[in-house]
């Protein structure tokens, strides 16, 4: 298992997220639980990936998740835990 390549994965995908679809200034104070709810909607599409075993998708999605998560840690340690 190379466990730095899924990390630079996730940070790319994070990077592709924002440019994509992110908005500086509400990105910049979203709260964790609105980072959770993404995370959560990404969850679910995981979940319908696995159940048609279909492995693009899933590999996409367990990046969008992850990429969330990250973010989500982010937001935990900018407005306290």
């Amino acid at each position: 298992m190379d466990g730095q390549e899924f990390l630079k994965k996730t940070l790319l995908q994070a990077e592709l997220n924002r440019l994509r679809h992110g908005n500086p200034e509400a990105d910049a104070t979203r709260l964790p639980l609105e980072w959770g709810l993404i995370a959560g909607e990404h969850f679910g599409h995981l979940m319908a990936a696995l159940r048609h075993q279909d492995k693009d998708a899933i590999e996409k999605e367990v990046l969008h998740v992850s990429a969330v998560l990250l973010e989500l840690h982010d937001a935990l340690h900018k407005h306290g835990k």
